[in-house]
This record gives C-alpha cells, sequence and structure tokens, in this order.
C-alpha cells in the first residue's frame, strides 16, 4: 500500500474508536496514536497540525508526505462512508 492513515486521539473518544473502526472496514493500514496521558504531546500535535481537537486523522505516503483529513466526520467523508456511530450520537 502506497499510504496509511495515522490517527491521534483518546480510548475514551467514541468519535476515536469509529475512526479506526472505518479504516478497518476500508482496508487501509493504519497507526494509532492515544494521547490520554500526556496533555504536552497533545498541545504539541494540535500546533503540528493545527488541528484544535481530537481525535485527528493524517493520511500518510511512503515519501514521508502528509496531508490532514481532520476528524472523524472528515474521514467518512474522504472515505465515502456512512455515519453508524451511535455511540458518537449518543455524546
Amino acid at each position: 500500500m502506497v499510504h496509511f492513515y495515522h490517527v491521534y486521539g483518546t480510548g475514551h473518544d467514541p468519535y476515536a474508536i469509529e475512526a479506526v473502526k472505518q479504516l478497518d472496514k476500508s482496508g487501509y493500514e493504519y497507526a494509532l496514536t492515544f494521547l490520554d496521558k500526556s496533555e504536552e504531546m497533545r498541545i504539541l500535535v494540535g500546533k503540528r497540525y493545527r488541528w484544535p481537537s481530537l481525535p485527528l486523522i493524517i493520511k500518510c505516503d511512503i515519501n514521508g508526505d502528509e496531508e490532514v483529513i481532520g476528524g472523524f466526520m472528515d474521514l467518512k467523508e474522504h472515505l465515502g462512508y456512512e455515519d453508524d456511530c451511535k455511540s458518537c450520537k449518543d455524546k
């Protein structure tokens, strides 16, 4: 595969969990980084990608290029999937 996705999130956020489920369904490779235990890393990631919240999904290619996809809803649109996150709607 020529690209993969990097998901930054927390283990208790239903949107981060649903993002990973969508990537599993898609068959794309992905890396998952939980930022539950480091507020400073969370701030650093937000500044680096100019994205204010989690989850944050980045599309990475084999040349090291990165494209900010955004959050769960942006990933859903990017992949062309319907929103079926029931626990997200409850939040």
